[in-house]
């Protein structure tokens, strides 16, 4: 946990300095609603009704007032300070039924006994719910939306208290007034596995999560059954002629947070749930990130962890990550694949351990806001430097060989210098074959961005 500490304290650091330096106009995260710490933010949000004027008051937009540029990431590296929620603690039982169309669910926004914003209920299998803010408005011009991206912002960072569910992040501009239109970008929270004989039997854990305002794509409300059909005509015309301009930041007039029952299907298939979905959500904080033309952090990672992790293959108890395999007698465990970690190991003199904590690293660098490039190799040799054709940059595990360290600075030097290696995870390994004109390194990224950028996807 050491390296642990230190990356943080690296990242404070880096933080602290940038504001001292720069001020507020360039701090890399600015607050817009703060629930714990400005009790009075949770009043700015309500259950959805589906309209933009809800009942909550409207909101100026001040993020700039207040402004805190360094975090406490304590979701990595030491104990979790849950919600407790569970059949012990109900939430109350003073529920507002929350849909845009008629849906059986029962949901509460509220404070909970941690100063925390509370969004709890339940849903039927099919059904939603839903909070969303008061409505945005730009200073000078009340009429339009807040504008972020012009502020230099390129996402969210939420901090968020849940038991693994998925939620969805929603954003309304002008074109949800006028078309039915908003923006949503899915998210996923993490939870912890209780410890056997513990008091606390929560799966709640507090993490952060980053939402690149790129990854909210639009989508149609639900229609009402009394909803004009000339209205719906025109909104899906509309949509099928690509009216609907990518979400950048700009316009932003309602933020919410939604959960849906059908994303959820682990939580109402057991019996004794009978068809409900139950949902927890804690908020602590809502934040904008800061834009930036190249990667900040260039983070030297362990190629062993694979291309996606779940929470369920993370052993904060072992500091191990491992793979899980059921059979009728339960679930095993395994760490991820023993041979090749092995080989690993006598290349690089890496433990499994020190795997796991590379792991946190990344996670603390991508939960903070900062612009990064993270590159995953297995071990280095004594070869010399060689041309670009002999370096491969892959998003997948596959073939992953020990490599030169000049060859590895040269990357490193490339992608503190290229815009398109800004918030890539990536595996370095030697090419099989010498000689394969595939371009540069900054070509190389290149091609890694177009990979890893999302099809657009279809309205729904």
């Amino acid at each position: 946990g050491v390296d642990g500490e230190g990356l943080r304290n690296l990242l404070h650091a880096y933080l602290n300095v940038r504001h001292a330096d720069y001020g507020t106009s360039q701090a890399a995260k600015r607050v817009l609603f703060k629930f714990r710490k400005r009790p009075a933010d949770i009043g700015l949000f309500g259950i959805d009704d589906g309209s933009v004027d809800g009942k909550a008051n409207d909101f100026d937009s001040n993020y700039k007032a207040d402004d805190d540029y360094y975090d406490e990431y304590d979701d990595n590296y030491g104990t979790y300070d849950d919600d407790d929620y569970g059949p012990d603690n109900p939430p109350s039982s003073s529920y507002s039924a929350a849909a845009v169309v008629p849906t059986l669910s029962q949901c509460e926004w509220k404070t909970n006994k941690f100063g925390h914003g509370l969004f709890v209920g339940k849903v039927d299998r099919y059904g939603e719910a839903a909070i969303a803010s008061a409505r945005l408005r730009k200073r000078n011009d009340p009429e339009q939306g807040i504008d972020l991206r012009s502020g230099g912002f390129a996402g969210l960072v939420c901090r968020v208290c849940s038991d693994g569910a998925t939620y969805e992040a929603f954003v309304r501009t002008e074109s949800y007034e006028r078309l039915g239109v908003e923006y949503v970008c899915e998210f996923k929270t993490s939870s912890k596995i209780p410890v056997e004989g513990g008091e606390n039997t929560s799966r709640t854990k507090w993490s952060t999560v980053r939402l690149e305002f790129s990854d909210f794509r639009p989508r149609m409300r639900p229609l009402a059954r009394e909803e004009d059909e000339d209205a719906q005509r025109e909104m899906r015309r509309a949509l099928g002629r690509s009216d609907i301009p990518a979400f950048a930041g700009r316009d932003i007039r309602q933020l919410g947070f939604r959960y849906r029952g059908k994303n959820n299907p682990f939580s109402w298939s057991g019996a004794s749930n009978s068809g409900w979905s139950n949902f927890y959500l804690a908020l602590d904080y809502i934040k904008v990130y800061r834009s930036q033309p190249e990667p900040e952090f260039v983070y030297l990672s362990d190629a062993r962890i694979p291309p996606v992790v779940n929470d369920v293959m993370v052993k904060h108890d072992l500091h191990r990550l491992v793979t899980t395999s059921s059979s009728d007698s339960g679930t095993s465990y395994s760490i991820i694949d023993e041979e090749r970690a092995k080989k690993a190991i006598e290349e690089m003199e890496r433990s499994e351990e020190e795997t796991y904590f590379k792991y946190m690293g990344e996670e603390m660098i991508k939960k903070s806001g900062l612009s990064y490039t993270i590159i995953r190799v297995a071990g280095y040799n004594a070869d010399l430097g060689t041309d670009s054709s002999a370096v491969r940059l892959q998003k997948m595990n596959k073939d992953i060989t020990a490599i030169s360290r000049i060859d590895l600075a040269q990357v490193i030097s490339s992608a503190l210098l290229t815009p398109n290696a800004c918030n890539l995870v990536l595996y370095m390994t030697k090419a099989k074959q010498r000689g394969v004109l595939d371009g540069d390194i900054w070509q190389k990224f290149a091609r890694l961005r177009l990979e890893n950028e999302n099809e657009p996807a279809p309205f729904q």
